[in-house]
């Protein structure tokens, strides 16, 4: 069985590099930003075969210029089978 891992992450980014970091940061997680603020907090989605697939995701968005840090708020795994039965 496939698991699916779904994480939710706070990415802070200098506020003078905001603009230059969304565009990398989407391109890694493969989706839109779900969230900014003016002050360079982004809320981010990331989802991966395995923590180990979210680990790697979230070191290649603390290499973009001008990212800060990034924290891991939550994340959630689940048999992917299972995940697609909740889908309408």
């Amino acid at each position: 069985m496939t698991e699916l891992h779904i994480a939710s992450c706070v990415v802070r980014v200098r506020p003078e590099a905001m603009n230059s970091a969304i565009e990398p940061v989407e391109t890694i997680i493969g989706n839109p930003v779900e969230a900014r603020d003016a002050s360079g907090k982004l809320v981010v989605v990331l989802e991966g075969a395995s923590t180990g697939a979210l680990l790697d995701q979230m070191d290649l968005i603390r290499k973009i210029q001008g990212v800060l840090s990034i924290e891991m708020v939550y994340q959630h795994a689940e048999e992917e089978s299972v995940m697609k039965e909740l889908l309408p």
